[in-house]
């Protein structure tokens, strides 16, 4: 063991402390990157399957029957949809009948699940595009959401399924195709339901 009794001891010790701390951090810093790149995206992609799953519960808790992406199987989805649905309502039988039927294409949600946009809401466009369905749900809790994004989102036939307090923004109010997750729930959805009810 050396001595750090002098100053001069101690200021090449902590020179190469430091060149020593300085060489090492270099040659991690990419893992470490690395390392909190796949936290963050692992803590999105978790938030995104709980958003799901509250989803998900409340369909069951009102009785609305569902098809999910997992119960749909991704090339059932891609056929009949186009992309990737999070969710079909009522279910995958009343898509496939209402592909001959114009009316009652109208009566079947689509339904996809962003916990933010940013601008992977446009991967739901295209998702529509390919499908040819009418209208597509995006349920999303993201509450940073401009006029110009909810009117370019409008303009591709996606209704925006927000928060109450996210709808009540003076310039979403006057945006239809911007709705709260009240109105999906105990407007829109019963009004599917109904339509299949009396239409079987």
């Amino acid at each position: 063991m050396f001595s750090l009794k002098t100053t001069a001891s101690r200021e090449i010790f902590c020179d190469n402390l430091i060149t020593k701390f300085g060489d090492y951090t270099g040659e991690i810093s990419q893992y470490l990157y690395q390392l909190f790149l796949s936290n963050t995206q692992s803590r999105r992609s978790r938030a995104g399957k709980t958003f799901e799953e509250i989803i998900y519960y409340l369909y069951e808790r009102l009785n609305y029957s569902f098809d999910s992406q997992k119960r749909v199987g991704k090339k059932t989805s891609s056929q009949y949809v186009g992309g990737r649905a999070d969710s079909i309502l009522p279910g995958i039988d009343q898509l496939k009948k209402s592909r001959d039927n114009e009316t009652s294409f109208n009566y079947v949600v689509i339904g996809t699940m962003k916990t933010t946009l940013r601008e992977r809401w446009q991967e739901v466009v295209e998702e529509r595009d390919n499908s040819h369905i009418p209208v597509i749900h995006l349920l999303t809790i993201d509450s940073n959401i401009s006029e110009e994004k909810a009117q370019h989102i409008a303009g591709h036939n996606i209704v925006l399924v927000v928060l109450s307090n996210v709808k009540e923004r003076e310039f979403l109010k006057r945006i239809q195709n911007v709705i709260s997750f009240e109105m999906y729930f105990f407007t829109v959805l019963p009004d599917i339901f109904s339509y299949w009810k009396n239409n079987v």
